[in-house]
Formats: C-alpha cells, sequence, structure tokens
C-alpha cells in the first residue's frame, strides 16, 4: 500500500515539473507583490506621484519601491520589477551631491520637474493643526507639478522624452532649510555666493533657497505658497532661452504670471519678489478680485503701461496685482498669445511692439480692453479668507 503511494506521488512530481510555475496568486493580482503597508494616511497616492524620495528610500520594508513580496505564493512578475526598482531608487540616493557636501541623508524628492530638498527637522503648523515635514514635502511637490502642469497648457510645451521637446532643459532645484548656516553653506558650496537671505538663480539651472526664518516661512500655508509662486518664476526662466525676463523688461509678465499661478493654486497669493524687503506691503491681503475692480474703477490715468519699464523686484505690491489682473485677462481672453509674448519678452522686444503684433492693439488700448474686462468679470466682494 506504502509503495502504490509513493508511486503516485512521483507521477504527481513529474507531472508538476513538466506544467509551468504559476506565478503569483489572487491575493496579489499575480504580481508576487503587494503595497507596502508603512505607508498611511495617503502617502503611498503622493508617492507614486514623484519618482524619487529619501524618505521613503529609508523604509525597512519597501526601500522605496512601495512594494513588498506577497507572503501568499512565491512570486511574480512584479519581484523583478521590484528589484530593479531598488537598484534605481540607490543609484539616485548616491547620486545626492548635497548629501554628499552635509555628509547626511538629507530629505529630498524628485518628480518630473522638480528636486526639491526639504529639510524642515520638525512639525509645521497648518491652521490650527500641525503636519508632518514629509508629508508637507509632497504637497509641495504636489503644489509645483501642478504649476508646471498649467504653464506647460498654457505655453503648448511639448515635452518629448529626454530630448524634452520645447520644454525645459532642467529641473528646478528648490531647498529650503531649518539652519541659517545649512543654507548659508549651500548656496556658498554650489552657488559660489555668500548671500544668507532668500536667494533665487533664474534662467539656466534655476534655483531657489529659503531657510524657516520665524514669522515669514514658518507654517505650511506659507511654505507651499512661496514654492509655488517661485516655482512660476524658475520655470519661466528656463522656458525658450533660458533668459529672467524679469530685468530686462518683461517684468510685468514675469511678477504677473507668479501670481496669478500661486492664486490659482490658493485662491489668494500672498508672496512678493522685493528687493531687500523683509517687511513688504500687502495689497488687499491677497486676495484681489474686488479690490482690483475698485482700483480700476477709481483710476483716472493708467495703471499698468507706466509698470512696462519697470523690473520684477522694483514694483510695489499694488503694481505686482495690477500684473496678475493683466495676465489673468490675457488667459481669459488671449491663451493662444501667451507663448508668443514670452517669446518676444525673451528676445527683448519692447512691450509695445509685441502687442501690437500679437494682440493688435497700443499698450493704452489692451489697458482700456483689460480695464473693461475687469470691471465685467471681476466681484464686487471678495470671500473673507483668512490664511
Amino acid at each position: 500500500m506504502r509503495l502504490h503511494y509513493v508511486i503516485a506521488s512521483l507521477a504527481l512530481l513529474a507531472v508538476s515539473l513538466k506544467a509551468p510555475a504559476q506565478e503569483g496568486c489572487q491575493r496579489c493580482d499575480h504580481q508576487g507583490v503587494v503595497a507596502c503597508k508603512k505607508h498611511k494616511n495617503g502617502l503611498l497616492e503622493a508617492e507614486a506621484r514623484v519618482h524619487f524620495c529619501s524618505i521613503a528610500a529609508a523604509c525597512p520594508d519597501c526601500q522605496g519601491t512601495l512594494t513588498v513580496d506577497c507572503r501568499h505564493c512565491d512570486g511574480g512578475p512584479g519581484v523583478e520589477r521590484m528589484a530593479e526598482r531598488r537598484r534605481e531608487i540607490q543609484a539616485w540616493l548616491e547620486s545626492s551631491e548635497v548629501a554628499k557636501h552635509f555628509g547626511r541623508s538629507v530629505p529630498r524628492c524628485q518628480s518630473e520637474h522638480l528636486e526639491l530638498v526639504f529639510e524642515t527637522g520638525r512639525k509645521i503648523k497648518d491652521g490650527r493643526k500641525v503636519i508632518d515635514p514629509h508629508e508637507l514635502m509632497h504637497q509641495v511637490a504636489d503644489d509645483c507639478e501642478h504649476v508646471a502642469s498649467r504653464i506647460v497648457e498654457h505655453f503648448d510645451v511639448v515635452e518629448d522624452g529626454e530630448t524634452k521637446g520645447n520644454g525645459f532643459p532642467a529641473k528646478m532645484r528648490m531647498w529650503l532649510w531649518s539652519n541659517p548656516d545649512d543654507h548659508a553653506s549651500a548656496l556658498e558650496t554650489f552657488l559660489s555666493t555668500s548671500a544668507r537671505g532668500d536667494f533665487k538663480l533664474l534662467g539656466r539651472d534655476p534655483v531657489f533657497s529659503v531657510w524657516q526664518e520665524p514669522g515669514f516661512f514658518a507654517t505650511a500655508p506659507r511654505i507651499r505658497s512661496v514654492f509655488s509662486h517661485n516655482m512660476g518664476h524658475m520655470l519661466i526662466s528656463n522656458l525658450e532661452r533660458e533668459l529672467d525676463i524679469g530685468v530686462t523688461g518683461g517684468g510685468w509678465f514675469d511678477a504677473g504670471l507668479a501670481h496669478w499661478y500661486e492664486y490659482e493654486r490658493f485662491k489668494r497669493s500672498v508672496i512678493y519678489c522685493f528687493e531687500e524687503a523683509s517687511l513688504p506691503d500687502k495689497f488687499a491681503n491677497g486676495v484681489w478680485k474686488a479690490s482690483m475692480r475698485k482700483l480700476v474703477a477709481k483710476s483716472e490715468g493708467g495703471l499698468f503701461v507706466p509698470l512696462l519699464s519697470k523690473p520684477t523686484t522694483a514694483m510695489s505690491a499694488q503694481e505686482q496685482a495690477v500684473c496678475w489682473s493683466l495676465y489673468d485677462w490675457l488667459v481669459a481672453i488671449h491663451p493662444a498669445k501667451l507663448r508668443p509674448i514670452l517669446t518676444g519678452l525673451k528676445a527683448k522686444v519692447p512691450t509695445r511692439e509685441i502687442f501690437k503684433e500679437h494682440l493688435g492693439a497700443t499698450t493704452l488700448e489692451a489697458e482700456a480692453a483689460w480695464k473693461a474686462w475687469v470691471m465685467e468679470t471681476y466681484p464686487k466682494k471678495d470671500p473673507t479668507r483668512r490664511r
């Protein structure tokens, strides 16, 4: 009887050896891997929206791949993909010049258009709550990629794999430091500048670096706003010809668009690009439409035309709000003209000639059309918002 059992077992083994091995199981959708449970509270989805994250890479279970072996089967096609992903993540970690400089792991992530260093070292106020820095880092990455997606849409940007088409030749490097000495050290090492305040390099290989100065960038809304605002400046400076138009005759366009994308994301704009100003004035507490309507209604002279020769950093808060509104008008009425206007400004063509060619109007006629649009479309009262 036992001999018959052994013969039958050997026969079954022979059949199983000839049959192809079954990959995975129903619990892992036949992939051999399942989602890593260490990433909770929406972080799994947030991690999936970036290319790399140093904090996720430190996960003891998945090493940043976001997947682990399925415990209920012997593997599947996802296992090899997971191994390849681990190799990619390790190569990215080892490539960080910032981490090498400081000799430690620096919290950072990388997305399609952004290389973000986000070292806060503590939880940050978000209204009446506090938010974990890791979660906030991903919110900032999402904000910046939102700005990038709108600029891609508005400026008809074609990004074609490695060549990037007519798009952005560089990733936007944006750094937040909790320690002012680290901020200064990074600027000195990588940008050869002794600056200690907020620093922004536009054009080729843009960089924005800031430290968490108390009272300025100490809350989550403020941090998200400043990064979204400056993402607009940086992307536009890197598009087409690598040039900062804010200082070459396109300040009105540069200021207006940075405020517009911040406003579009958060329904207000609270970030101003002033030269050497630690306590800038404000305009209507950042909620502008009703106040702009009032400003236009009582204006007797030009609001926009006098700004044509001003660089971005020389404009007052009210003047920057005027530029935002003009850009708002262009997006609403002349969206197809945004790219040609930028092309002209990058070639240092005077705005009056650009308007004549692409809007069929003088600057005075364009201002009149913009004012009429503001009076027709902006509300008499804005909703009250606290931030």
